[in-house]
Order: C-alpha cells, then structure tokens, then sequence
C-alpha cells in the first residue's frame, strides 16, 4: 500500500476513534461521510472502519442534556441566556419568563402579559440520524382550563406568543385536566387525542431522518402512542418547550439525543469491500 493511502487511513482511524471517545456527535457526522469518499481504502480496513460505526450507532449520542438546577425556589435563576448542563457548540437558552427553581425543575414566572411563553435550544436535523427529545412535566396549573404546556420541534423561535406559531412539528401539549395530544404539524395540524396521564409524565418525541420521508413516533412513560410518517418533510430549526394561557409546570430532565444510522456507511464500506475483491 502506498504510504499517502496508509496515512490517509490512518488518520481516518485515529480521528474517529477520538470522536467516539469524546462524544463530539458532528465530528462523527463528518468522518462518516467522509469515508464514502475515500476510494482508496482496502478491504480490511473499510471493515475496520465500518465496524467501528455501527458499533457507536447502538448508543445515543447526547446534543443537550438540561435538569433545571440553578437557583431555588426562594431566588430563581432566568433560564434565558443560560448554558444548558450539556451543550453542543455552546449553545444557551433562549426563553421568555421561564427560570429554574432547583431541584424543582423549571417554572414559568408570569411576567408577559399574555402569558403565552416559550424556550428554545437551536438545533437543525441532519438527515440520517434518529433523534429522540425528551421532558418530564407536571399536570400544568395556575392558568386557564384551555391552556396546557408543550414540548416539541419547531422552525422559529419566537419566545412570546403561541408556541405552535413557530411551525411546530412534531410536538405534544399537557393539558390541566391531565389530557394529552400530539400533533404531526405543522403548527395543529394533524393532532391526535392520546388520552389522560395523571400527576406528571415523561414526553418523548423521536424523528426518524433515516429515509426519504421522515418519520415521528410520539412516546409517554416509555410507551408508543403514535406513529407517522411525513408527506413534507419539516423545516427544524429549534427545540422546545412552552406554554398557553398562562399555565406553568415543574419540568424537568430535557434532553436531546441522536443515534447515528450506520447504513449508508456500512452499506458504502461493503461495497467497496466487493469492488475491489472484484479488481482483485
């Protein structure tokens, strides 16, 4: 083998395993696509490489991880401009009247006269990828019957107003009679009524970007509720949480994960695999 090839490999190599160890997910993104090009390589280290992505593909890599620790419930601490306890890239929140009150979680603090408040985390999908976000809240309180909390994908990031003015899709709201919907989106659009949670629920929502036409699945306590495939894909710019009429909760233990989808990889690697065994 050419010694360039041999360092270009080795390189290759050296890089991803540093991206796995370091949990840096949009390093792996690169190398992944980077080693479609790279012709060269030889058989035994195509496998080599490809084992090495599908073995990180079966954990989930963290984007953002939040538990709403700062402050207390005598000071509260302003989430807006705050460093989540995990971020990618640096970057904090965006929010209108939410702040953290410690180990209860994160509650709204009605300053906004129309008591319409969301908080936002940027966050753009890259095709390929499945993506899980995640929340737990408590039955909202202190607002309007019709109002509820929400938690979701959305294109904007406007933080006064309807948090569904912002194109959420996909997305859920919890209602103060413990009711739950989903929506696919955009904004109301195709909702679906999944029933009563009492008390307090975990929320996630996983976006499947791995074929054409992305999919939703919409989960409580770990359960399925629904499942949908998209005619349009969103356009995601942001991920979410707010509020309507005034209602609030304890929220807690947001994140955001992704797992790499190893097939355009692995499918990439084996056929060079045949290719060059054919040249043989």
């Amino acid at each position: 083998m050419h010694a360039r090839i041999r360092k270009k490999i080795g390189k290759f190599v050296t890089d991803y395993l540093s991206a796995v160890l370091s949990n840096d997910i949009y390093k792996i993104l690169r190398l992944q696509n980077a080693q479609k090009s790279m012709k060269s390589i030889t058989p035994l280290l195509t496998a080599f490489a490809v084992i090495i992505c599908a073995s990180h593909a079966a954990h989930a890599a963290t984007i953002y991880s939040e538990t709403f620790s700062d402050g207390s419930v005598a000071t509260p601490s302003a989430l807006n401009g705050s460093t989540p306890d995990e971020t990618t890239g640096g970057a904090t929140w965006v929010a209108s009247d939410w702040a953290e009150n410690g180990s209860t979680g994160t509650i709204a603090v009605a300053n906004n006269a129309g008591l319409d408040n969301s908080a936002f985390l940027a966050f753009t999908p890259v095709a390929g990828n499945v993506y899980t976000l995640s929340m737990t809240m408590t039955v909202p309180s202190g607002g309007s019957s019709a109002g509820w909390v929400a938690l979701g994908f959305a294109e904007t990031n406007t933080i006064t107003g309807s948090f569904w003015a912002n194109n959420t899709s996909p997305w859920f709201i919890y209602r103060p009679d413990t009711n739950v919907d989903s929506f696919l989106g955009v904004g109301t659009a195709n909702s679906a009524d999944e029933g009563n949670f009492a008390t307090s629920a975990n929320f996630s929502i996983e976006l499947d970007t791995t074929g054409a036409a992305w999919t939703a699945e919409w989960f409580i306590n770990a359960g399925t509720v629904r499942t949908e495939t998209y005619g349009t894909n969103p356009t995601i710019g942001y991920v979410g949480f707010g509020r309507e009429n005034g209602n609030t909760s304890a929220i807690d233990n947001f994140s955001l994960t992704v797992v790499p989808e190893p097939s355009s990889a692995l499918l990439g690697g084996l056929g060079l695999i045949a290719l060059l065994r054919r040249r043989r």
